[in-house]
């Protein structure tokens, strides 16, 4: 369910109605009209405030409990939530499935004229009402079609993070690895956050075991074993403080938590072979419970407004 996209800014091209357009586009969406109050609203679904942005003064909102689906241009659409701003409804959001994209284009296009293409979305535009259709993502079978106010779709664009967005994408995969698993600024959300801390968490794990099954590998001199422990090792732990850190955030705790945790651990590690029985055992210990809240992170949720820490995740 994608509510919070970029969206393009609109302005040059709201100026004047999308050529070949015969008519204004719809303001409805099923029983949802732009403008509507959440009060209004709320008479025919139950909304569910999913996050905020205190910036730009609006929330995004799924619905439930209502029609779900109904035509849009002839197609069956389902809808999955609105935007609203200053009490008013801004846009309202449907999802429709992949293989139905083109053929909603060609209807599109033959009602209100072309649309401008984009790196992400198709965009239908005119003075009054705009309309933007994503274009899918590696996985993706649905795609999301949002019906705006073209007023509130000038204040809403931001084309400042679509352009930051394109220039990550031109610094390559080892920025992108950087960006995603070894930088602790910034927050992350828990659905980001579970394949990202699985993929750094499952190999150290392996390698954990390995130490607990087969300790005679790691011992004697460095050898292949040792090599690739201290190394993959490394990379995995540095990626799992990273990405615990912005969890942190996204919940909106002190990272101060986060270091009383590792105070802990050392002393844990340093005075648990008095109590252990051996140096072996209390790390074997600190490595379970440093995993544990690792894991433990990803079934907190995190804020959904902004904080000092950054702007809500929108992945």
């Amino acid at each position: 369910m994608n509510m919070d996209f970029d969206i393009p800014d609109i302005s040059e091209n709201a100026g004047k109605a999308a050529g070949g357009g015969k008519h204004r586009k719809p303001r409805r969406a099923g029983k949802i009209r732009l403008g509507d109050s959440l009060r209004s609203l709320s008479r025919e679904y139950t909304a569910t405030r999913e996050r905020m942005d205190e910036d730009k003064h609006i929330e995004f909102y799924s619905l439930s409990e209502g029609q779900e689906k109904f035509p849009f241009y002839g197609m069956e659409v389902s809808i999955i939530g609105v935007c609203i701003r200053n009490k008013k409804t801004a846009a309202i959001y449907m999802e429709l499935p992949l293989d139905k994209r083109e053929d909603l284009i060609k209807k599109l296009s033959a009602s209100e004229g072309e649309g401008e293409e984009t790196q992400a979305m198709t965009i239908f535009s005119d003075t009054v009402t705009s309309i933007f259709v994503t274009k899918p993502e590696k996985g993706e079978k649905v795609v999301t079609i949002a019906l705006m106010d073209s007023e509130e779709a000038k204040v809403l664009s931001d084309n400042e993070a679509i352009e930051e967005k394109q220039a990550e994408e031109a610094k390559g995969l080892g920025h992108k690895i950087f960006k995603t698993y070894f930088n602790p600024v910034g927050r992350i959300s828990r659905r980001s956050y579970i394949p990202k801390m699985l993929g750094a968490g499952i190999p150290a794990a392996i390698l954990f075991s390995f130490t607990c099954l087969r300790p005679e590998l790691f011992e004697g001199d460095l050898n292949l074993y040792i090599f690739t422990f201290l190394v993959v090792g490394t990379l995995c732990f540095i990626s799992l403080i990273s990405l615990a850190m912005r969890r942190l955030s996204d919940i909106g705790l002190s990272h101060l938590y986060y270091w009383v945790f590792f105070l802990l651990l050392f002393a844990i590690n340093q005075l648990g072979g008095q109590f252990l029985g051996s140096q072996l055992m209390a790390t074997r210990v600190v490595a379970v419970i440093f995993m544990a809240a690792v894991v433990l992170l990803a079934f907190f949720p995190g804020e959904n407004k902004k904080n000092k820490y950054g702007p809500v995740p929108k992945e």
